[in-house]
């Protein structure tokens, strides 16, 4: 399967984020023992390369051009780079504080200096976090030589990992660690980037204790105490048991906390083959937990899962009434939505709340009942009124998110416990907004803006308090959709990390393309959709992984992705559609 559209130029850039992460240990010298991976992790090896050393009485821009070709050495090694920086700067040099991966470089000499300039330029934090630097950025290192002992050796090398694309898109993989919402209701995903091969649990393992990186770190949190660390490697029995051994630190935890930071775990070494549970060591000895064991499957923590952990159901809007589709049929739910008598053209679901609110014709007024007969309450009630409301959305809290479309610009309100809130929230707060969705974990807002030629988002922090309520928004971070997509409709969560974001690229062509929460390059598990040859109007999206894209058009037909990319009509005369987390 191709990368997502957009992708490809930026794949080796994932990889060269998880370098610079301080998860990832780079050594300095011998074999590196690598994993054996099977089925959807096999991914070609990159060939074996031990580069050359400083040449003799090498010129200062032959010694940079050779320091910079000697980081790409494979297994990975930092050994011979360090034999072309003086004996203080081998001795000092940090490359596990970052990583920049560039297209191509150029080397300009100039005395006793070179100036190496590095072309589109990524960087990763030291736990293999991107960074988000705006497409197409140089940089220059001017590196500063010395001579010493008859050669030139350079003084003042970066603190990172300094790599072409193409040497990452085959030495390091996208993975990820996982975090607590403030409730500790779910945990959250925080992608990184880490060498591939034998140290993949260790190098998981030291990310996560590092705690979650800058896309995260108002929303989420460790169960782990601060200044827990990870004491040499992480051990994988020949019966699946990852030991992991942890400082003292890890003691200092309320057993909740244990219990807790045990899923966290378990979480994170899922994902490396050959791991079927998790036992945490401190001093030589398994850390008991609060259950009677010292160790948990990686399946524990079923229920934290933040793209919820009961299944989607698909529900529209058919002639007017509520419908939820069971298998191809579709029948009016229960409650007083899905009689006749309301002229509606947007929806939201939760199942969690079991409440439905949907949009009047005329986007002045949001309603909201119980989804099914039966409730303590059977009234449909006006729950916000406005100039030009968006499709509303629903966070696992039963929070009602609701974008306004005023004269003077977008307005966000937030209706909880039957009480309605305005929000000020940068970047979104007056602007043009084409569309809106929060996550279902609570956590952030996606904005769609509008009136632009090129497409763009915005994903914002929602602040909370330990018990769920909402305080005001944080940190807005700016997203530009990759390729050529044009005016943006209409954005919602195709995973917990993971943008699906809807386009009109021409009069009758649209096109959904993946963003990362982060700003990253997305992974090549989602289906790649092909281009959608008609008008739509509304994406139907879920969180969770096995449930299908889909499309809306403007003549009431609904569309299913389906492996291949394609589109294939699934339904007729329906005016909108949403899943239910």
């Amino acid at each position: 399967m191709r990368p997502p559209r957009g992708v490809r130029p930026l794949a080796a850039l994932l990889v060269v984020l998880a370098l610079a992460a301080g998860c990832a240990s780079l050594p300095e010298s011998g074999p590196v023992r690598r994993e054996a991976a099977t089925g959807d992790d096999e991914v070609p090896s990159a060939p074996y390369f031990n580069p050359p050393g400083p040449a003799e009485d090498g010129s200062p821009a032959a010694i940079a051009s050779g320091f910079l070709v000697a980081m790409q050495a494979n297994p990975l090694s930092t050994k011979v780079a360090r034999e072309f920086l003086t004996d203080r700067a081998a001795r000092t040099w940090r490359p596990n504080r970052g990583t920049l991966v560039y297209e191509a470089f150029t080397v300009t000499p100039s005395g006793s200096q070179a100036t190496v300039r590095l072309a589109d330029v990524r960087r990763l934090d030291a736990r293999g976090g991107w960074r988000g630097d705006a497409p197409g950025r140089a940089q220059e290192l001017r590196l500063d030589l010395e001579y010493e002992e008859g050669q030139w050796r350079v003084e003042n090398p970066p603190d990172a990992l300094v790599v072409p694309a193409s040497f990452f898109d085959r030495t390091f993989e996208r993975r990820t660690l996982f975090f607590y919402d403030p409730t500790g209701r779910v945990l959250l995903p925080d992608p990184v980037f880490i060498p591939r091969g034998g140290q993949l649990a260790t190098n998981l393992v030291r990310g996560l204790l590092t705690g979650p990186g800058p896309a995260l770190a108002q929303v989420a949190t460790s169960a782990f105490p601060r200044g827990t660390g990870l004491d040499l490697s992480v051990v994988v029995t020949e019966s699946g048991v990852a030991e992991v051994p942890l400082s003292r630190e890890l003691l200092r935890a309320s057993p909740g906390d244990l219990e807790r930071a045990a899923d966290q775990l378990a979480w994170t070494l899922r994902q490396v083959p050959g791991v079927a549970r998790v036992r945490m060591v401190v001093g030589g000895t398994a850390v008991p937990l609060p259950r009677g064991v010292v160790d948990v499957p990686v399946s524990s923590g079923q229920a934290l899962d933040a793209a919820g952990d009961t299944p989607s159901v698909l529900f529209g809007l058919r002639d007017g009434r509520v419908v939820a589709f069971d298998g191809g049929a579709a029948e009016p739910v229960g409650g007083p939505l899905g009689r006749t008598g309301f002229e509606t053209r947007s929806l939201a679901v939760s199942t969690t709340t079991g409440r439905v609110a949907a949009v009047s014709a005329d986007g002045g007024t949001v309603f909201e009942a119980p989804l099914e007969q039966g409730g303590a309450d059977e009234g449909v009630r006006q729950a916000v009124t406005g100039t030009d409301l968006l499709r509303p959305s629903y966070d696992l809290f039963g929070g009602l998110w609701v974008v306004d479309r005023t004269p003077a610009g977008a307005r966000v309100r937030l209706v909880q416990d039957g009480a309605v809130r305005e929000l000020q929230v940068r970047g979104v707060t007056g602007r043009t907004v084409a569309a809106a969705a929060v996550s279902h974990d609570g956590t952030r807002l996606a904005v769609a803006l509008g009136g632009r030629d090129v497409a763009r988002v915005r994903v914002v922090d929602v602040l909370r308090t330990d018990e769920g309520q909402v305080t005001g928004t944080g940190t807005s971070r700016s997203l530009t959709v990759a390729g050529d997509a044009a005016q943006a409709v209409d954005v919602g969560w195709r995973d917990p990390a993971t943008l699906a974001v809807l386009s009109r690229t021409g009069a009758e062509t649209s096109r959904v393309d993946y963003v990362s929460a982060d700003g990253s390059p997305v992974g090549s598990g989602l289906v790649e959709p092909s281009v959608f040859r008609d008008d739509a109007t509304e994406l139907v999206v879920s969180p969770q992984a096995d449930v299908p894209l889909r499309l809306v058009t403007a003549d009431q037909r609904l569309f299913t992705l389906v492996a291949g990319g394609t589109w294939p009509r699934t339904a007729s005369e329906l005016g909108a559609a949403t899943y239910s987390p």
